[in-house]
């Protein structure tokens, strides 16, 4: 079969067992401090138990309670860190989870991810959406360690990139399921990208972010 033919039947899988007539709608964050625990969180963890708790943490303890408050800046993020007795004690104290990713706890890649940002003059979600190049800006964050192609293109999905997908375990598992095959972060972005092309036709309002989340949303609940 060639790439054209798994394309076609990637979109008809999703036609006939997704209800892409009702995209799930999610309140989006406003923060970029919240976009980046959320981010690094989320990598290799259960988002409804272990992602969320962490991101409410942060939100009640700097937010006033509201995940989605407008306007924290990767600074914020940065100041909060160091003056809770830097990433351990973070992560301890205000976060309560110890993961790791890339051999070094998340709250440090948190740290790092943020710094890395700061350095390219992204202070907030205005920034970041109108870098002025987005090659650069994928390639900057990739560099920080523990962060790979899953973290980065979730990060710009938070900000509100319309155009990508994170390549998890529910995402494998759905392509295998469609298309019986296992393929690699760039070879999904493009079966997305591609087969959200032709749903347009009948589904003018769906995204890859939104195929991306309504298979996300059934596949996470089994």
């Amino acid at each position: 079969m060639n790439k054209d033919d798994y394309i076609k039947q990637f979109a008809a899988y999703a036609e006939n067992n997704l209800d892409l007539n009702n995209l799930p709608i999610h309140e989006h964050f406003k923060s970029l401090s919240i976009c980046i625990i959320n981010c690094i969180y989320s990598l290799r963890a259960n988002y409804r138990t272990t992602t969320w708790p962490i991101v409410k943490r942060y939100a009640d303890k700097f937010l006033g309670g509201d995940a989605h408050k407008e306007g924290e800046t990767v600074s914020d993020l940065i100041n909060n860190i160091d003056n809770n007795g830097g990433y351990e004690s973070f992560a301890v104290n205000i976060l309560k989870n110890r993961q790791v990713i890339g051999g070094q706890l998340k709250s440090l890649v948190c740290y790092n991810l943020a710094y890395k940002l700061k350095e390219l003059d992204i202070n907030d979600m205005y920034d970041f959406r109108n870098y002025n190049d987005t090659s650069k800006l994928e390639k900057e964050l990739m560099s920080v360690r523990g962060v790979g192609p899953a973290a980065m293109n979730y990060l710009f999905m938070l900000v509100g990139d319309q155009n990508r997908v994170k390549y998890d375990v529910h995402i494998a598992r759905f392509i295998e399921d469609a298309i019986g095959v296992t393929l690699n972060p760039d070879e999904v972005q493009e079966l997305f990208t591609e087969a959200v092309k032709l749903l347009k036709v009948t589904y003018p309002n769906i995204t890859v972010t939104a195929l991306d989340n309504i298979i996300w949303q059934k596949y996470s609940a089994k």
